[in-house]
This record gives structure tokens, sequence and C-alpha cells, in this order.
């Protein structure tokens, strides 16, 4: 049949390849720049504009890592598929099947590629969509664990937040509702959702309803569903509604913590800047330290583990900007993953490929990917960081800042640069390694408001801006995330003048409006 609206289904636009990276063993067709580009040319481009003009194409459909690759290639002037391809769509994973890593890179690559679409002159209407995201394996209320249902909300919230302040126009669940372990599906690729269906657990169901229906083909392939070993008001006291689960629904802290976004930042919003940025009053009173001592706040640090990528935030005195200078001259990180399992990682030496900037590694000397540095004093009070382990002349060997292209978008240049190795002779080489707080921190963004602190991978307490006018609700919204275990007091500015002094619990978000 004709698939338009004519009969009921109004197609906004599809993508050419789920994952075209990816050979899956589900229903999939790898491709990569090359064959996509001449399917788009040969077949679909041309035919979609004949018979669905309206309907966009999106190019990629894959992990932020390649992104930048994809579109240099197919976006081209001189490729011919350009003309048919009107946005990108990407995903949150991180590959390799390290599924704590979802989620967790590949922002600095959201600001590259707005940046390409610039220096490509790409047009401005051009779609940039996050098109799938979610958490693996099975679901928060299969696992029984409160601690990672509420991770993996805050996680989502972090994603999409970054995403948008980057320049992304969207973002797209995985599924909306899903069964109890996070099918059906026939090959067993559980994952979450933030609801999910359980009408074993209504009141009206008399007891005739299975745990497993029938159309679930995979089984249960981690174990038994640990929520419905739990009472009514067990779940209701994890963030489970029981109003909900009473008609046969669970309702995950995801969907609360996505709705707190959604609700309020409607199509037609735009991002604008915001960031959080450190106490006025210096080192000695950073948002999480307590006053006047060394020792760090905000909880365990649950981002330090191998493969997280290193940058640049305000200082907020938290454990997640908190290094030591090892014996074996490595800069190391300590802290326990969603599980609870104790980590442990250590700064890299050379940048990836993919991502751009030095990233987490492991601390294993057998395995050399560690950095091995010496901290050398300058002659303004500051340091150089340098790398004794390789080969390249020690005078460009240096620690150094790397600004973010596109200018750090909504965030600006202070939230989320990345850091490289690069000349000792350059203010970006410039540091101050702070051993009894375990700050190393920068001022070569001051001009832009002040210090930066190294973290692995981003500060607990984050926010979110946006200009919501043309939404026809509130002319602004503010979203504050904040994944630390403690509180976080805070005073919210528009430009200089104070609006707001207000408290942010634990593990929360919350969002504000403005008229």
């Amino acid at each position: 049949m004709s698939l338009d609206a004519n009969h009921g289904i109004d197609f906004y636009g599809v993508t050419i390849q789920n994952e075209p990276e990816f050979p899956a063993p589900w229903d999939a067709c790898a491709f990569d720049p090359v064959s996509e580009g001449e399917f788009i040319v040969n077949h679909l481009g041309p035919t979609l504009k004949k018979s669905h003009p309206k309907t966009k194409i999106l190019m990629f459909d894959h992990n932020k890592d390649h992104m930048v690759k994809w579109a240099n290639f197919l976006l081209s002037s001189n490729h011919s598929a350009a003309k048919y391809i009107d946005g990108t769509a990407y995903h949150w994973y991180a590959g390799g099947m390290d599924r704590l890593l979802d989620g967790a890179q590949g922002i600095p690559n959201m600001h590259r590629m707005i940046s390409e679409l610039d220096v490509m002159n790409i047009d401005k209407g051009h779609l940039l969509i996050n098109s799938e995201a979610c958490h693996c394996p099975t679901t928060g209320y299969a696992g029984g664990d409160l601690s990672i249902a509420w991770a993996r909300a805050t996680r989502n919230a972090h994603t999409l937040l970054a995403d948008l302040a980057a320049g992304s126009n969207g973002f797209i669940e995985w599924n909306l509702i899903l069964d109890s372990i996070g099918g059906p599906n026939h090959l067993g690729n559980m994952c979450d959702s933030p609801i999910l269906a359980v009408p074993h657990r209504a009141l009206d169901s008399q007891g005739n309803i299975p745990h497993q229906l029938e159309f679930e083909m995979a089984g249960h392939p981690f174990g038994e569903i640990r929520g419905d070993n739990k009472t009514r008001e067990e779940l209701h006291a994890e963030g489970v509604p029981a109003n909900y689960l009473d008609v046969g629904i669970v309702v995950q802290p995801m969907y609360y913590y996505v709705g707190h976004i959604t609700r309020y930042v409607r199509p037609g919003s735009r991002a604008v800047h915001a960031l959080v940025d450190g106490s006025v009053n210096g080192p000695k009173a950073r948002t999480f330290r307590p006053k006047e001592q060394d020792v760090p706040g905000g909880g365990i640090n649950d981002l330090a583990r191998v493969g997280i990528e290193a940058t640049l935030w305000p200082c907020e005195g938290s454990t997640r900007q908190e290094w030591q200078l090892n014996d074996k001259k490595q800069l190391q990180v300590f802290g326990h993953d969603w599980l609870g399992k104790p980590t442990v990682a250590c700064l890299g030496r050379k940048a990836d490929k993919d991502m751009g900037g030095l990233m987490l590694d492991t601390c294993n000397v057998t395995q050399g990917k560690s950095g091995y540095y010496e901290v050398v004093p300058t002659e303004n009070h500051r340091v150089n960081i340098v790398l004794k382990n390789t080969k390249v002349d020690s005078k460009k060997s240096c620690l150094v800042a790397q600004p973010l292209r596109n200018n750090g978008g909504a965030y600006g240049p202070r939230g989320g640069a990345q850091v490289n190795i690069g000349s000792c002779e350059e203010p970006w080489a410039e540091w101050v390694l702070d051993p009894a707080t375990g700050e190393v921190y920068s001022s070569v963004f001051d001009e832009f408001g002040g210090e930066v602190c190294l973290t692995t991978g981003w500060p607990f307490l984050q926010v979110g801006a946006f200009d919501t006018s043309a939404t026809g609700n509130s002319a602004g919204a503010a979203v504050i995330l904040n994944e630390a275990g403690e509180s976080a007091n805070y005073v919210f500015k528009d430009q200089g003048k104070t609006i707001l002094t207000a408290s942010i619990p634990p593990h929360s978000i919350q969002t504000i409006t403005f008229d």
C-alpha cells in the first residue's frame, strides 16, 4: 500500500538502516559510508523524492563515535547523496558492549558535529536527533535494585540535557513501554524503558494472567523477576507509584526524570547558555566540599571507570574532581560503579581516535595504556604536567586544555572542554595541582567566567536552560540535576542578577519555569 496520510500513516522521516556499522544477529543490514551513500543516491533518495517528497531522510543512525566521519563523507558538496539528506540520527551507546558506559561518551563529538555542519555550510535546518537510547540489560523492576533504577533515570536526564545543550534537535527513547524484563524480544536483547506492563500485578487480574505471556519468546535470561517478589508497599516506597501498579503498570523513576524535561521543553524550545559555576569564595568553599576543609564531597564517584572521558568543568569540590598522583606517577581516580563494585582508573596518555581527547584507562602498568606524568613548576606559580612515557619531545608532551568545537554550545567553553597532550609553551598547559584537595585546575578560561577543574566525565551538579517562549507556555525553563549523594545549595542568576536561592536534594531533579 502507499505509505502516506491517506492510510492514516504520516511518516515524518526515515533512516537508512539501524546501526549500520553493526552486523546484528537480528534483522539488519551492514553499511559503511560508501555503500550507504550509493543506496541513497541510486535507490532511496530518488524514490522518496518522487513518491513522498515530504518524508525526510536521516543518515547514519549509530553511535556518536563515528558520527562526524560519516557526515564529512556523505554531506560533502561533492557527494551526490547530500542533496537527499535532511538530517543525522545517532544513538547514545558507547560500543564494546559495556552497558555502564552507555550515555557516558561522545558529548564533545556532538559539538564537533555542529561545528562541522557549519564549516561544510550545511543548511541550518539539518536535523540532529538522538534516535535511540536505552539502558541494558533488562529492567530496573526485574533487577529489583532501587539504586540502579534511579541511576538509570539520572543518566537519561544528563544525556538528554547535554545533547540539547550541544545542539541536538530531539531525543527518542528506545521504547516507551515494555514487559517486566524488557521484551518481548526474539533474541533476548532485553533493555529498559520508562514504563513496564505487568498485568499480573493488577488488582483485577484474578490470578489468571501468567507472569510470562505467550508472546514473550526470550524466557528469563537474567533470572527471576525480583520486582515481582516485592509488595505493593515496598515498590511504592522505591518510587513505583502504587496506583499505577494496581492497574498493571510499573512507572519507573526514568519516566519522571525525562518528564521533568519533556513536559516543559516542548517542540520549538531553544537551549540557551547555562552552567553551574563554582563558589565565589574559591577553593576552600566549593559546592560540595565542607567549608575550610580539604575533603571532597558529593558521595562516591560512579564515573571512575575505564572508558570515561576526562573533561573540564567549573570546580565543585566533589569526588568527580579528586585526583591522586600515585607512586607510579599516574593521575588516578577511585570510586564505585552502579553495581557497587569498587573502581580504579587512570588518565590515559593518548587521545582516543574517535572521541578526540584523553580517556580514563586501566592503571595496570603491564598494559601500558595510562600516562606517567611529571609535575614541573613554571615561572608563574603554576605547573606543567608532562607525559613521560612517550617518544614525543617533552616540550610537546604536556597535559593541555582542549577547547570544545562549537564554543561548547549552550554550556559555553567551560562546560566540558577536553584534555589532550600538546605544547608546554602555551597557557593551555598551565595547571594548579593541589595534593591536599586532589584538584587539578586551570585558569585558561578565566575570560569566560573562571577556573575549571579536571573532571571524570561530568560534574554532579548540572543545569540546562531553555527559551520556551515559542511553545505558548512559559517564557523559559531551567532543569537542575543533582547526581550527588548530598544536597546542594544554589543561587540562580540571570545576567548577574539573583532571581532565586534554593536547594536541591541528593539524587534529584528540579524544573523551574519563568514567565
